[in-house]
């Protein structure tokens, strides 16, 4: 998470580069189905191999990013679904400047209900969609499985955060060969399953208050919702670590234009399936509208810009042979964000406006917000909006 945004941010500024500095994915060859029986969905491992499948689902599909910035040189590469997994944008950034990035969650399998034929369902007209509504993608995760060596695969570890943020988890895959449809239920030869490794985010629920109480995910307004104080009673690490790790609203962000093209350029580089592309094309990205959102922005990266380089400048020093950073750093670096996501809530977000989600231009307000004339409220010009 932590790694993640500094270096998102720190490389914002950097020109994109072009022509024949730009590397390529065309010269990896594809990942051997010997190599995927290696890692098999199920039975045993008989010989330990030794590389490491990678599933990338996010940024790391763009060669910018994972051959030329990580400076990994994968072995072999595979299309993939993996039908336990879905896409999302759950974790924070920066607000204003790189308010979310990509993640994982355990995605709900589909099951149609079978039809009663003695009482055959009405036909009913599909609802009418909303078309400012963000779209959906209900297939699973697609991405891309790299083959790469186990030195690398530290790299990796390193470059996101070292443990601090992102956890490495085991999910089964399946190959899925480039530009085609995604089918729910795949007819033909089904692929084997292979596992391959990869790193996500678990969005934590609260521990119950008592046995048998039911556990939450979004908890940041439990007091609102049910009367109680127990938040207040926390101590200040509970509030720094529940703040640095997840939103109130983990869906509610939207990840900047910036990175956004990356993870589409990755999926154009690698040909994944046209209709996961189409809706790579249709998220929505944040956008600063308003010249109060350009301050907000100026004042996140004057108040934690040099905090959050300084920081992983040390973490870059302190991680182990696999990659990974000591417990006590990976601690202050949730801690830290804790405070950026603190500072944006309190203080630079009702001050300057929304730094996660994309405002429409006729929504919104001069920062001092209803002006008072002769015992008359009116609202300001909407000279503060952006041209």
């Amino acid at each position: 998470m932590a790694s993640e945004a500094k270096a998102e941010a720190e490389h914002a500024l950097l020109p994109v580069p072009s022509g024949a500095d730009t590397p390529s994915f065309s010269a990896i060859p594809r990942t051997a189905f010997s190599r995927l029986e290696q890692s098999p969905a199920h039975g045993s491992v008989v010989n330990e191999p030794d590389t490491v499948l990678y599933l990338a689902y996010g940024s790391n599909l763009c060669a910018e990013t994972f051959l030329g910035r990580r400076k990994i040189s994968p072995l072999s590469q595979l299309n993939v679904t993996c039908p336990s997994l879905r896409l999302t944008f759950s974790i924070p950034g920066l607000p204003y400047v790189e308010p979310c990035f990509a993640n994982t969650a355990p995605r709900e399998i589909p099951k149609d209900p079978l039809p009663d034929p003695m009482n055959p369902a009405p036909v009913i007209p599909p609802p009418v969609e909303d078309p400012d509504a963000p779209p959906k993608w209900e297939k699973g995760l697609v991405g891309v499985v790299y083959e790469v060596t186990k030195e690398d695969y530290a790299r990796i570890i390193a470059t996101e955060g070292g443990g601090s943020g992102y956890q490495e988890i085991v999910v089964p895959c399946l190959a899925i060969p480039p530009r085609m449809q995604v089918p729910e239920n795949p007819g033909g030869v089904v692929p084997k399953p292979f596992l391959a490794h990869t790193l996500c985010m678990p969005i934590l629920p609260d521990l119950p208050k008592k046995p048998g109480d039911e556990t939450t995910q979004r908890t940041f307004d439990n007091d609102i919702r049910d009367g109680d104080d127990d938040d207040k009673k926390r101590g200040w690490l509970w509030w720094l670590t529940k703040y640095g790790r997840q939103r109130p609203d983990p869906d509610y962000a939207e990840p900047s234009l910036r990175y956004l093209n990356l993870i589409r350029t990755g999926a154009a580089e690698h040909e994944l399936p046209d209709e996961y592309q189409a809706y790579l094309a249709a998220l929505h990205s944040y956008t600063v509208t308003t010249r109060r959102q350009q301050l907000g922005k100026f004042f996140m990266s004057v108040l934690w810009g040099p905090a959050i380089v300084l920081t992983f400048s040390l973490g870059s020093m302190l991680g182990n042979d696999k990659g990974k950073v000591p417990s006590w750093y990976a601690a202050y670096t949730t801690g830290l964000f804790g405070c950026v996501w603190m500072s944006y809530d309190w203080i630079l977000k009702p001050l300057f406006g929304d730094g996660e989600r994309t405002l429409e231009r006729d929504e919104e307000r001069a920062w001092w917000g209803l002006r008072q004339k002769e015992g008359r409220i009116r609202l300001p010009a909407r000279d503060d909006t952006l041209c």
